[in-house]
């Protein structure tokens, strides 16, 4: 194999690299923007699923499933929120755990 070979697929190989940290540095998500957009929305759930039972209440709403769709969701939304806390915490541990 010549030298000239090898050097050029390593240039190839960094220039890849290099383009696949211009593009996530381009389109790059701020992680706190997306938890407080998560959290967000589950809040969001469960509001409307309040709203939609206090509606369903005084009968402003004849639809049951409706109202059991949304709070079906707003319960879903909360223990997913739940079981990603877990995990997040469970990883964060297992992290302390290790020596270095």
């Amino acid at each position: 194999m010549k030298i000239d070979q090898l050097q050029n697929s390593i240039l190839i190989k960094d220039k890849k690299l290099i383009d696949i940290n211009n593009t996530l540095q381009d389109e790059s998500v701020n992680f706190s923007e997306l938890l407080a957009q998560s959290i967000q929305k589950v809040s969001d759930d469960q509001i409307y699923s309040e709203k939609m039972d206090s509606l369903f209440s005084i009968g402003a709403i004849d639809n049951v499933s409706d109202v059991t769709i949304a709070a079906m969701k707003a319960d879903l939304s909360i223990n997913l929120a739940v079981e990603v806390t877990n995990k997040v915490l469970s990883a964060y541990s297992e992290i302390m755990r290790l020596q270095l």
